[in-house]
């Protein structure tokens, strides 16, 4: 009973029409959503201390450049089931249109609960919240230009070897317009080579919708396929090496809205990218 009401009393959270402003960014490079799928990400397991590097590297629609991302994270499991974390994003954007950009962008933090796991199945259900503070600029696609909030619900079952992962999740920011986004992340990790060096591969889908926004029509939505190798270098030693590319782009400029091509919303367009990930346990 109790876990019903605390899946009920996020269901009304993630779905609540709260005021947030530019959905394009909070979605996007700006704000708290997925941004790439992995498996090991701060969303996608339960309370674990870590620290983490990333780097993504996504070439933009209809040819507009590319935009790159250094990320520092970290999480802390004050206990087995409470962790909290933090992360320090850094972008670099070559856009045809915009000037050159090379900045930090939204610092983040995340409090995450388990709330129910089944040992015996790796089942595991987990709560969350990831906030970001507006350290990055708007303006140049680096920041949401508010703070954002991201609560998000991950649930993960073992299948056999293979391991099933679900999170779903909404962005919004305090601001005075209405646009909140639905975001989702799903996937399988399949294990294919054991010994010393074990192998993995994942395959995701991963995703945004915009339930209501000032630029973009309602309902549009940006979805990937995410497939990549896990390295099990040591026990608490992780790399991953992934990919996503564009499978769905319902991304529709309403009516009467004039896009300049110097918007930093078309930052968000992404066609394909790539991501490499070390995962240092302790």
């Amino acid at each position: 009973m109790h876990r019903l009401r605390f899946c009920a009393a996020l269901g009304f959270c993630l779905m609540a029409n709260l005021p947030i402003a530019l959905a394009h960014h909070t979605a996007g490079h700006g704000g708290g959503g997925s941004s790439f799928y992995n498996p090991f990400s701060t969303q996608s397991r339960p309370p674990r201390s870590f620290v983490s590097f990333t780097f993504n590297a996504d070439i933009l629609d209809d040819d507009l450049g590319e935009v790159y991302l250094y990320q520092v994270s970290g999480e802390y499991a004050v206990t087995r089931r409470f962790s909290m974390g933090v992360r320090i994003p850094f972008w670099s954007i070559q856009e045809k249109f915009l000037p050159g950009t090379n900045s930090i962008g939204d610092l983040g933090l995340t409090f995450k609960g388990l709330l129910w796991r089944h040992p015996a199945h790796r089942q595991n259900l987990t709560l969350g919240m990831s906030t970001t503070f507006p350290t990055g600029s708007e303006s140049e696609g680096t920041g949401a230009g508010a703070v954002t909030f991201s609560p998000f619900l991950n649930y993960t079952l073992g299948l056999g070897r293979v391991d099933f992962y679900l999170t779903l999740g909404n962005t919004t920011a305090a601001a005075s317009d209405p646009s909140p986004s639905f975001d989702f992340n799903t996937g399988f990790n399949i294990p294919v080579l054991k010994g010393k060096l074990p192998v993995h591969l994942f395959l995701g889908f991963q995703g945004s919708t915009t339930l209501a926004d000032d630029v973009f029509t309602n309902g549009s939505t940006k979805a990937y396929l995410a497939p990549g190798v896990i390295l099990y270098l040591k026990n608490n030693l992780i790399t991953t090496f992934g990919a996503r590319v564009s499978v769905m782009d319902t991304l529709r400029v309403k009516p009467g809205v004039a896009l300049s091509k110097l918007s930093p919303a078309l930052l968000s367009d992404v066609k394909v990218g790539a991501n490499f990930n070390v995962d240092y346990f302790f």
